[in-house]
């Protein structure tokens, strides 16, 4: 098996061909976000979605709280 050396402007073009095929967006500047806006964007929207997951896991019941259901027939204070 012969190595074919292959530098970083050969990786860009096979990239940027693997892109175009599957007919995705190739950006070819520098972007309009700054990485401080994209980092203050990003802990926002992650804010968003783990108060929402919070909110959800509120109504949630537990593993342990459906196997006591389960267990005692949804009674409780259950006397042996």
């Amino acid at each position: 098996m012969r190595r074919i050396p292959m530098h970083m402007v050969d990786w860009i073009k096979k990239l940027d061909a693997f892109l175009s095929l599957n007919e995705r967006e190739i950006l070819t500047h520098a972007g309009r976000i700054s990485h401080e806006m994209a980092k203050e964007l990003a802990k926002a929207k992650y804010d968003k979605f783990n108060r929402k997951r919070i909110r959800e896991k509120d109504f949630l019941q537990s593993d342990f709280d459906k196997m006591i259901k389960k267990l005692t027939d949804g009674k409780r204070g259950v006397k042996r």
